[in-house]
């Protein structure tokens, strides 16, 4: 008789699909925001609140298009249904 406790073929201690996605999500967030930005303002030096401030809008132009095209092509999908 086998003396696991799970029910399915996972180890104990491994990652689940939703810790895996989740741990990718916030290496990808901390990188964008944490590391990424002191690169940038050593690249920027004295003008880097200017480049902070253009990085903004661009974003926000980028965010204000894809509402746009969600509300016009409603889909539970998101802009990945769209494309």
């Amino acid at each position: 008789m086998d003396d696991h406790s799970n029910s399915d073929d996972t180890e104990q201690g491994s990652i689940s699909l939703a810790g895996a996605v989740a741990m990718g999500t916030g290496v990808m967030i901390g990188a964008g925001i944490f590391a990424l930005t002191g690169q940038i303002a050593q690249l920027a030096g004295p003008y880097f609140p200017m480049a902070f401030i253009a990085g903004a809008f661009v974003s926000s132009l980028s965010a204000y298009t894809y509402i746009k095209m969600c509300n016009k092509w409603p889909s539970s999908g998101g802009i990945a249904m769209i494309l």
